[in-house]
């Protein structure tokens, strides 16, 4: 425990982080106008797609939690599901937000790499 715990402390994160920032700053140099817009978008579809999910398995929970039938001889399960749900429905509100700023942001950055 204590070696792997001075091993730890021995890593600089921040070391770690500069020197895939550098590799990607090379990379994205190395690449022409085009490349780097089809690159771009690759990243903001995936973050979209990602977000889309997350909202749409927030909306769906409460009716897939109403259609399983054995939850309800199993009632701590349920209330844990129930308590889950509630606080999906406050959140969801600001995950879709996010997923309408990641959509205005994908287009203003395709818009602003139009001009370039």
């Amino acid at each position: 425990m204590d070696q792997s715990y001075t091993e730890v402390t021995k890593l600089d994160i921040s070391e770690i982080f500069n020197s895939l920032y550098n590799k990607y700053s090379e990379y994205l140099d190395s690449l022409t106008p085009d490349k780097i817009v089809c690159l771009f978008n690759i990243i903001i579809e995936g973050l979209i797609l990602t977000s889309f999910v997350s909202v749409l398995s927030f909306m769906l929970s409460e009716n897939i939690i109403n259609k399983i039938g054995f939850l309800e001889k199993y009632p701590r399960i349920l209330k844990l599901l129930k308590l889950r749900n509630n606080i999906n429905k406050k959140v969801s509100k600001f995950y879709l937000l996010m997923h309408l700023i990641l959509i205005v942001l994908g287009l203003l950055g395709n818009i602003y790499m139009f001009f370039i």
